[in-house]
């Protein structure tokens, strides 16, 4: 894979999308030499999983995220972007339908959209992260939690040098395990077991525990550190290197299943749309501390939007499930 080379160019107008399971992100940044500046970066929780069943990505749902996207292409579009990088991941790696969703991306929003495979996943999320952090010359383990899958990679100079993507996601834990508001001792227990199950099956600790310190990316691990801040409104400045240990997300994870989900909104740090799945996520960050045995990890903002900004070629010549 081709996927730890910068893309060198003029300063350039670009959008970068990420459409995940539950969330459509988009960032505007100006991109030169190799990196960029961040001007503007928007997301909708779209629910993109909802209603999935028999393999298939409902109506409504796929609705709600192509009009999302249709807007954030619109405003790009305004910027002045010469390009929109489009990534699709999670639970379109399992939908029959998912060639579907993408041409009405392409017929509905004008987009080129990509499915991308986990490990392709996880070396555009390590450019990101890897500029974010100014990790030039730092390992580190990447963890990204979303929807329908968690990826883990060690990262070496910006590259992936190993990755591996689990099918646990915070959205399908929640579906498939929580079903109660708020959730019951027993499947609280039965989440994190099979959440353990799947790391330990996909994982080599061999691969990954002696590569620096364990970094967290995407929306739950963000909210997490944002909630042990008690942000009242969201500062992404304060995040970059924030520090979550395993007690802080422990104490978090009981103060969340101390009430509904409608509870939680109160609760500073939390983004509306994310109540009912922060509980799966807070889980599968203790899964993933217990089985790499660290009690601590480094936070950033930097991920898929950021490297997908700096990725050598897009669209990629490998890790592209599928076009249209």
């Amino acid at each position: 894979m081709k996927g730890g080379a910068l893309l060198y160019s003029p300063s350039m107008k670009l959008a970068t999308m990420d459409i995940g399971s539950g969330t459509v992100r988009v960032m505007l940044c100006e991109q030169r030499n190799g990196s960029f500046d961040r001007l503007v970066v928007k997301r909708t929780i779209t629910r993109l999983a909802d209603g999935f069943a028999a393999g298939r990505l409902a109506e409504t749902s796929m609705d709600r995220t192509v009009q999302a996207a249709k807007e954030m292409a619109k405003e790009a579009r305004a910027f002045g972007a010469v390009e929109i990088r489009v990534s699709c991941s999670g639970v379109m790696r399992r939908a029959e339908n998912a060639k579907e969703f993408l041409m009405r991306l392409r017929d509905e929003a004008g987009l080129d959209p990509v499915l991308i495979a986990g490990d392709l996943e996880a070396a555009i999320s390590s450019l990101g992260a890897t500029l974010e952090l100014g990790f030039a010359d730092q390992p580190f383990v990447l963890l990204d939690i979303g929807g329908f899958s968690t990826e883990l990679a060690a990262i070496v100079a910006g590259k992936a040098e190993t990755s591996v993507s689990v099918d646990v996601g915070s959205v399908s834990m929640r579906a498939d395990y929580l079903h109660e508001d708020p959730p019951t001792d027993k499947q609280l227990a039965a989440c994190a077991e099979r959440v353990g199950q799947e790391l330990r099956a996909a994982v080599r600790i061999e691969d990954l525990g002696d590569h620096g310190p364990l970094v967290g990316t995407a929306g739950s691990i963000t909210n997490l550190a944002a909630m042990s801040l008690k942000m009242e409104r969201y500062e992404p400045g304060r995040l970059n290197r924030a520090v979550l240990t395993v007690e802080n997300v422990q104490e978090l994870l009981s103060l969340l299943i101390s009430m509904p989900a409608a509870g939680r909104l109160s609760l500073p740090g939390l983004e509306k749309g994310r109540e009912d799945t922060i509980v799966a996520g807070a889980i599968i960050a203790l899964e993933v501390m217990k089985l790499l045995q660290v009690e601590r990890m480094l936070v950033t903002e930097g991920g898929v939007l950021e490297g997908l900004a700096v990725y050598a070629q897009w669209p990629p010549d490998e890790g592209g499930l599928l076009t249209v």
